[in-house]
């Protein structure tokens, strides 16, 4: 089924028709429209659905990214997308997961669309310095022991430059917009789904240390001088490394090394 502007929809259908992994994909949930991905599938997480259940959504009226930001997710012009995973790791390394998301992603895109996306720490991906994909992990706890994480994942796709809110429009950009390429959304979706699985493993095979390393190669920050947004503070120095938990390590003007949790990496 085409839209008027010539693009697929997806449908379970089409999705089952092009995915090729083994885990990831192989139960899906899809909706013309949802609250939230992420939302759905941590009520589903919680009944029992298994390791690599996928909910996508043509439309979230109630997208949300890190700090319950809204995620701007119209209908038809973009990948919106959860996976429910039941990995075995320390609950002190859940941190990493959106590092291997984005290094996925970023292969995928790159497999797909020969464009060349970067990572911004610590879980959006950039194309010529815009927003195009950001990703939101969720976690569930019980007992101290990880039960599960919730994966989404928000990708602009056949967006135009004018189709963005206002407020967004300078800093937020789409494949299309960048390639000028009319994307199979269904087919993108399945290469991500192959890297994202293929990464997966790489994790639970040799740790994280061959991904984090990927990011890095891909993280046009590192090095650099950056400004640290934490609530109302403003935190400036180096960029100096990842560690271990995906805290942003920042070396400042008087040489103290600080460890960033959280906060926003501004140019």
């Amino acid at each position: 089924m085409k839209d008027k502007a010539g693009f697929d929809l997806l449908s379970e259908n089409k999705l089952k028709s092009v995915i090729k992994t083994e885990l990831f994909g192989k139960k899906i949930f899809s909706f013309w429209s949802v609250g939230s991905t992420n939302e759905f599938a941590y009520n589903r997480a919680i009944q029992g659905e298994p390791e690599g259940t996928l909910v996508i959504a043509e439309e979230q009226v109630r997208g949300r990214g890190r700090k319950s930001r809204r995620w701007d997710s119209p209908f038809n012009k973009g990948l919106w997308f959860s996976l429910i995973l039941r990995p075995n790791m320390a609950g002190s390394l859940v941190g990493l997961i959106p590092f291997l998301a984005g290094v996925a992603v970023a292969e995928g895109v790159e497999n797909f669309t020969a464009l060349k996306p970067q990572v911004k720490w610590p879980n959006d991906l950039l194309l010529n310095g815009k927003k195009f994909c950001g990703i939101l992990s969720e976690v569930d706890f019980r007992d101290g022991q990880l039960r599960f994480i919730i994966l989404g994942i928000g990708i602009n796709v056949h967006h135009k430059p004018h189709e963005f809110p206002e407020e967004f429009r300078d800093r937020a950009t789409s494949l299309r917009a960048e390639s000028n390429l009319r994307i199979d959304r269904s087919e993108l979706l399945a290469e991500i789904l192959l890297q994202l699985e293929k990464n997966y493993r790489i994790m639970q095979q040799q740790g994280f240390e061959p991904i984090i390393s990927e990011w890095k190669r891909r993280c046009p920050h590192l090095g650099k001088t950056v400004t640290i947004l934490q609530d109302d503070e403003r935190l400036e120095g180096i960029f100096e490394d990842i560690n271990e938990q995906g805290c942003l390590m920042l070396r400042t003007s008087d040489g103290e090394v600080k460890k960033i949790i959280t906060g926003d990496l501004l140019f």
